[in-house]
């Protein structure tokens, strides 16, 4: 499999935001992943709320290993906001609402950006 196939690929919350890429990119892996999916935007922190609650099988670890979902969290104001990618050989591919489409970052640009992250496996 390679991560690269998906980069570039567009971002649409309503076909294809952060949650369904981690999910699709793990199916394609061969790892089976919860469905968390929401209608709307505005739920989806929503959903990340319920999903750190009750993982539904997957299980946080310290260490990423390729496919693990990625957590991201960003401070804003009172709350942190969630976003998902999927760890692969010391990337993260993620869909990125600026860019409106999929990429790849190294997890050390990733770890500058955001003050949470949380690996799941």
């Amino acid at each position: 499999m390679n991560i690269n196939e998906y980069t570039g690929r567009p971002y649409n919350f309503r076909n294809y935001h952060c949650w369904r890429h981690v999910r699709q990119v793990r199916a394609d892996a061969g790892v089976d992943t919860p469905e968390f999916d929401v209608a709307r935007p505005s739920q989806e922190q929503d959903a990340f709320a319920r999903g750190l609650a009750d993982s539904r099988g997957l299980v946080r670890v310290d260490a990423p290993q390729d496919f693990d979902a990625v957590l991201m969290g960003e401070r804003q104001g009172g709350r942190i906001v969630w976003h998902s990618g999927v760890y692969y050989n010391g990337s993260v591919s993620h869909c990125e609402r600026a860019a409106r489409q999929v990429k790849l970052e190294s997890l050390a640009d990733i770890r500058a950006r955001y003050s949470e992250i949380q690996f799941w496996r």
